[in-house]
């Protein structure tokens, strides 16, 4: 046996009476969502995080540190683009709706999709009241969550405490009942893993004597670089991306995104791997290649922002699928994961945080609905969860990516619905010229209907092929890759890491 695993005796007649008691590993999204929604439920709930995490309101946009105050060092993906799709604003609403109300008091901005910008207040492309996301930093929304835990009499929110391993029973199916960490065993009659992306799951699975879990991995091709600003003038432009203004070019991508308080993110993708382009991390090459791309322009005015952050680098990203049902069984029993630790997708289509919302909704739901009396029920009601919430989004992913990658690459291609029909990109194009298939896409990449539905609405087909009969799908703009390299060539220099005043001109 492990050390960071301990063999227990198997618990008699499943959960204790009273409350059952639920340990969450991580306080991230998915980890207070679902510590939230047990706890409404009755549950008992332990929730363990590792860094430290601020007790007082850490909102405020007033300084210009503000941006990076409240960066978590386990959670790097906070110092990129983050925004709340309009499927996360629906279930907030309908489940939470003082959570909402929250983040709207904290400066959260109610966005519409495809709003025109300018001095005055967003204006909606079209008439759907659903359409809306939210425009917010990630530590902002994290802050109003951890506040809402903390007020919840259920909970207990510890940190600075260091998950290390599971308290494991051995049997043929492995129960979980509790965790291992820095500050001693916590027991409990439901653990879930809200570890995010790094969950070492799978090797404390494997450590403790059981079956690894199943995954399903792919790379999404393609690296990121963000620099945050504060926006001293908004420019008129319409958010041509969903919730972001910009989209990709030939050979690269680059989006500019509004946040709460007057910050927005400007986000700079490439290609997975190609070293030539690293010194875009360079401020200067940096803004030079934003400006190339397709409605980043007008951001990069001066007046319009001010740089508040070096530029931050994602060195890669992955769409990831994991069940905890392999071959037709549990792997283990008494452990079930949320969130990223579960399915993770390309971060540029601004879904993570949703799902997470939808993934922890739903784990509370059966936990509420079953109880813990039957863990071998509940790990296949939680996998077919998984299956029906999450893994569509990470197909679509997968496919999306591959397709970007082939326009990348040169090659052209593109996702349908498995028919002769219009495939996604011709799609898109028609959408800028028709606001009925726009609606339809609109309703697509905010998660509000399922990935495959745009391929049976026979309407928007149809107006597609019209619209692309008139209009052929233009090829893609912006710049290529022999101009990021005349950017570098002009600009480039050593790349920053760290925020000196000399890095932020």
């Amino acid at each position: 046996m492990n050390p960071n695993s301990q063999s227990l005796r198997p618990r008699a007649g499943g959960s204790p009476a009273g409350s059952p008691r639920v340990v969450v590993a991580g306080a991230g999204v998915a980890g207070l969502m679902v510590a939230l929604a047990l706890a409404r439920q009755g549950a008992a709930v332990n929730v363990l995080e590792r860094d430290a995490l601020p007790h007082g309101s850490s909102v405020g946009g007033d300084a210009d540190t503000a941006a990076v105050a409240t960066w978590r060092k386990g959670v790097p993906q906070a110092r990129h683009t983050h925004a709340c799709a309009a499927l996360g604003r629906r279930l907030l609403r309908e489940h939470m709706p003082e959570v909402w109300a929250a983040l709207l008091d904290a400066g959260a901005v109610e966005m519409p999709l495809g709003a025109d910008l300018g001095p005055a207040a967003p204006v909606p492309r079209c008439s759907d009241p659903e359409l809306f996301g939210l425009s917010v930093r990630r530590s902002l929304f994290e802050d109003v969550l951890r506040r809402a835990v903390r007020a919840q009499r259920q909970v207990r929110l510890r940190a600075g405490v260091t998950v290390t391993g599971l308290l494991v029973c051995a049997g043929t199916v492995p129960e979980v009942q509790g965790v291992r960490t820095s500050a001693g065993d916590v027991e409990a009659d439901l653990t879930i893993d809200a570890l995010g992306r790094a969950s070492p799951l799978g090797k404390w699975l494997r450590e403790a004597g059981a079956a690894a879990p199943e995954d399903a991995i792919e790379s999404c091709g393609l690296e990121y670089l963000t620099r945050w600003y504060r926006v001293l003038r908004r420019p008129e432009a319409r958010l041509t991306a969903g919730l972001s203004a910009g989209g990709y070019a030939p050979s690269s991508g680059c989006i500019v995104c509004p946040a709460d308080h007057h910050f927005a993110s400007i986000t700079l993708m490439t290609p997975h791997g190609d070293k030539a382009l690293r010194p875009l991390n360079t401020p200067a090459a940096f803004t030079a290649a934003a400006r190339l791309h397709a409605g980043i322009a007008p951001w990069l005015e001066p007046g319009a922002c001010e740089p508040l952050t070096p530029v931050q680098r994602w060195p890669g990203c992955e769409n990831r699928f994991r069940r905890q049902v392999v071959a037709g069984r549990p792997v283990v029993l008494g452990l079930l994961g949320v969130g990223d630790s579960i399915c993770i997708t390309n971060p540029t289509y601004t879904r993570g945080i949703s799902l997470a919302i939808r993934h922890s909704l739903a784990i509370a739901d059966l936990v509420g609905r079953d109880g813990l009396a039957d863990l071998q029920s509940l790990a296949m009601h939680a996998d077919a969860a998984a299956q029906a919430l999450l893994r569509p989004w990470f197909d679509d992913s997968v496919a999306q990516d591959r397709v970007r990658a082939a326009l990348w690459q040169g090659r052209q291609g593109g996702l349908d619905g498995g028919g002769a029909g219009p495939t996604l990109q011709d799609i898109a194009a028609a959408a800028r010229h028709d606001d009925l298939v726009w609606h339809a896409l609109a309703r697509r990449s905010s998660l509000l209907d399922e990935p495959t539905a745009i391929f049976a609405h026979g309407e928007v087909l149809a107006r597609a092929r019209v619209v692309l009969a008139q209009r052929p799908a233009p090829t893609a703009s912006g710049p290529t890759r022999e101009d990021l390299l005349r950017v570098i060539s002009t600009h480039g220099g050593p790349s920053t890491a760290l925020p000196h005043a000399q890095h932020l001109a």
